[in-house]
């Protein structure tokens, strides 16, 4: 492949260009499971016949709601934009009330949700759901079907025509996400992006970053912000091995662990780091202290 024009076409370019045995990372139970390119392009497949099984039309809303990022929500986002549905990425931590005119404003079918706490919110609006049929999750939880039951029925499915047909059926130009204002004006508000949208940021940009191969990134910045789903789509691209990070708390712990060469962040982060910096300085006395500028009396 040497064009991209639609999303889903940038794990066939990394498949054709770079392959990665560790295309992307998730810790699970304490240890990071990798997933090669190959592998997730068969995951994405496997989930894209179980969803047009299930009836999943093109222009269906599939929502997606997560506290962290994670391997499922990339492998997801694939599976549903290449049958040319759309995905709608959803802030885990509104109010239930903003879950829910979300679910019905984009009239989505089906929702899936990282872990318990989220599914305890969406749980508590379900009678006010008028479209959603089924939620899946990606943790293991006792309420929820997990998502891996789909992709372990599309791996048995004989959809791939079918497939094949809904992605040639795909153009640049048709819409592939919509994603929700904070709403603190009033009602959160869809806007609608198309394929080329996103895609032309990605190309854009690949001129304007320094990645090199064998580049390890860590990525921790929301995905349901276009900000860092497009720079996770430009990983993609550049070759780019892609550690999803456990959360906000555990920055300083993943840095560690893996090492990055890039990560994406925002002012409000590096205030933070500097300000957990200057507090742990100010904690250290004598010829520890970096405040000390000379002899003590």
């Amino acid at each position: 492949m040497t064009n991209v024009s639609r999303l889903f076409d940038f794990a066939h370019y990394q498949l054709a260009h770079a392959p990665l045995e560790k295309a992307f990372n998730t810790k699970f139970d304490g240890q990071w499971i990798s997933t090669s390119t190959a592998e997730f392009i068969r995951q994405a497949d496997s989930v894209s016949k179980a969803l047009l099984d299930l009836g999943v039309k093109p222009n269906d809303k599939i929502a997606l709601i997560s506290m962290s990022n994670r391997t499922e929500w990339s492998v997801l986002d694939m599976a549903v934009l290449q049958i040319g549905a759309q995905t709608v990425p959803i802030y885990p931590t509104i109010s239930k009330e903003d879950y829910a005119y979300i679910l019905n404003h984009s009239e989505a079918k089906y929702c899936f949700v990282s872990c318990d706490e989220v599914l305890e919110k969406v749980l508590d609006v379900t009678n006010d759901l008028k479209h959603l049929k089924e939620i899946y999750s990606f943790d293991h939880l006792k309420r929820a079907k997990h998502w891996s039951e789909l992709r372990d029925k599309g791996e048995h499915l004989n959809h791939v025509e079918e497939l094949i047909a809904r992605k040639q059926a795909v153009k640049p130009g048709d819409l592939a996400t919509l994603i929700y204002t904070s709403g603190t004006t009033g009602k959160p508000k869809g806007v609608m992006l198309s394929h080329d949208n996103i895609v032309s940021n990605v190309l854009s940009s690949r001129a304007r970053v320094p990645f090199e191969a064998g580049a390890v990134a860590l990525s921790f910045l929301p995905m349901c912000h276009i900000f860092e789903r497009m720079i996770v789509y430009l990983y993609q691209y550049c070759g780019v091995t892609i550690y999803y990070g456990e959360g906000l708390d555990k920055i300083s712990d993943n840095i560690k662990e893996i090492k990055p060469s890039v990560m994406t962040v925002v002012p409000r982060l590096l205030e933070k780091v500097y300000d957990k910096i200057i507090a742990k300085g100010k904690e250290l006395t004598g010829v520890k202290s970096p405040f000390s500028f000379g002899p003590s009396n």
